[in-house]
């Protein structure tokens, strides 16, 4: 049982560590979303309105995306639940086994 929760333990340390790369990557993608708003006031009407829709699909991908880590926090929160519950149960299981055991053999 160490072994699948250790296992368990080293899977959600990388996906932690994978989850913070994506949302400082998001964190990034947002500032320079910022930088190229400033940067587009100077342009023509007709520049700014196509660079703003160019924008606009791509605050949409970082919305998407940030929505995607959010779906990802929920499945892993609802897999660690059903996991910890088969191990908690196995270890009763176990546990059970071992005091009938006990009982038998005195």
């Amino acid at each position: 049982m160490k072994t699948l929760l250790t296992l368990w333990r080293n899977s959600m340390s990388t996906i932690e560590t994978y989850k913070q790369e994506i949302e400082t990557e998001l964190d990034h993608a947002r500032e320079k979303l910022d930088v190229l708003k400033a940067k587009i006031r100077g342009f023509s009407d007709v520049e700014r309105i196509q660079s703003f829709k160019d924008i606009e699909e791509l605050e949409k991908m970082v919305s998407d995306m940030k929505t995607q880590i959010r779906e990802l926090n929920v499945e892993m929160d609802d897999s660690w639940n059903q996991i910890k519950g088969d191990i908690d149960s196995s270890r009763k299981t176990i546990d059970d086994a071992f005091a009938k055991l006990d009982r038998a053999l005195v």
